[in-house]
């Protein structure tokens, strides 16, 4: 990493935040799945533009722009000068600024190259077969290049290598005990922990929920991007502030206005309180308390620990309630208080009062920590 003086210098970048948890996605580039498998803090590359790089932070990606003269690279994490940034998206010249011969990728591509030659572009080929083309070493190597994905005017990322910095350690969003590194050359590097690897602390721990919370049924580096009929629109499984809606047979990313969520009963942005958010979101966000219902629709008994915006799933003691108002578990002996809050705060829409739940006193309440 650039450090002292030449880090103040060279980046000088212009850091712009999306929208609270904001769902980024660049073809079939997950941005945001991308942060939540790796510590928060960490820069990851974009393969539109090599002018501009994502901040993971505890909300989801920020944008950040270099300055004039400098480009993303993933050697340093940083921005550093065009020249030495080894990074061709969305560049006009790939070849620009080389001199003798020299072959650089075809972004969107993993078997292509151009041949540059002082600085000009002279032509484009192909590695044959399922080779892949290595930036690096500037050769066809052996690999695993589906001919499938070559071709493709969108931004396609065909190694995830493309946009973690090097000597980065990072999670999965399949499996929960899978860590992966990107060498120097970009070749990914993966093994498993035996039970749970965590991000932030890049170390190997037991399993919980909250360390494996980022794990989904979708591959790290896809995006739902496909979709069949326009008009349609789903929740937002993580970010409850937000919603796809289908466009010319793509899933497009939609906000909430601020104090907002996408409401599952509606198919509508309500206010947060009367809401409810698919099962699952971060509620969290929005939130001006320390701790908030979770999404239940049983019990009301589950709720989040929200620290800068990360939720850690807690839960209260059988036949009692988290009350987001009092910041604290409630018996549902008082079932008339039960009911008026399940009614009137829509995380916990259809929950019940369990068959044989014990009556205590109207005071019997604990509270949080």
């Amino acid at each position: 990493m650039t450090t002292g003086k030449f880090l103040s210098a060279a980046i000088l970048c212009l850091a712009v935040g999306t929208a609270l948890g904001d769902d980024v996605l660049e073809g079939n580039y997950n941005v945001t799945a991308f942060c939540t498998a790796v510590k928060t803090g960490t820069n990851l590359g974009s393969i539109v533009s090599c002018d501009y790089y994502y901040v993971c932070t505890s909300t989801g990606p920020q944008k950040a722009y270099c300055s004039s003269g400098y480009a993303f690279s993933l050697s340093t994490g940083s921005c550093t000068p065009v020249a030495q940034a080894n990074c061709y998206y969305g560049v006009e010249n790939p070849c620009l600024g080389r001199t003798g011969e020299s072959w650089v990728p075809v972004t969107g591509t993993c078997n292509q190259y151009y041949y540059c030659l002082d600085g000009v572009n002279k032509g484009q080929g192909s590695c044959k077969g399922t080779q892949s083309f290595d930036k690096v070493s500037q050769q066809c190597v052996y690999g695993n290049c589906i001919a499938g994905v070559v071709d493709n005017d969108e931004p396609n990322l065909t190694n995830i290598c493309e946009v973690v910095p090097y000597g980065k350690y990072f999670g999965d969003t399949q499996t929960c005990d899978t860590w992966n590194y990107c060498q120097t050359n970009g070749t990914l590097q993966s093994n498993k922990c035996s039970s749970a690897y965590n991000v932030e602390t890049g170390e190997c721990v037991y399993f919980n929920d909250n360390v494996c919370s980022r794990v989904t049924d979708t591959p790290l580096g896809t995006a739902p991007t496909q979709c069949a009929n326009s008009g349609d629109v789903k929740p937002n499984d993580k970010i409850c502030g937000s919603y796809y809606t289908c466009k010319g047979k793509t899933w497009v990313s939609v906000d909430c206005a601020y104090g907002y969520y996408y409401n599952v009963e509606t198919n509508s942005c309500v206010l947060r309180k009367t809401a409810t958010p698919v099962a699952g979101c971060n509620r969290c966000q929005y939130a001006t308390t320390t701790w908030v219902n979770a999404v239940s629709n049983t019990t009301c008994g589950t709720y989040y620990y929200c620290n800068n915006g990360q939720a850690l799933l807690q839960t209260c003691q059988d036949k009692y309630y988290f009350n987001e108002n009092q910041q604290g578990c409630l018996s549902t002996s008082d079932t008339t208080s039960f009911d008026t809050y399940v009614k009137n705060n829509g995380a916990c829409a259809g929950a019940t009062v369990s068959d044989g739940s014990e009556t205590n006193d109207l005071a019997n309440v604990y509270r949080l920590p």
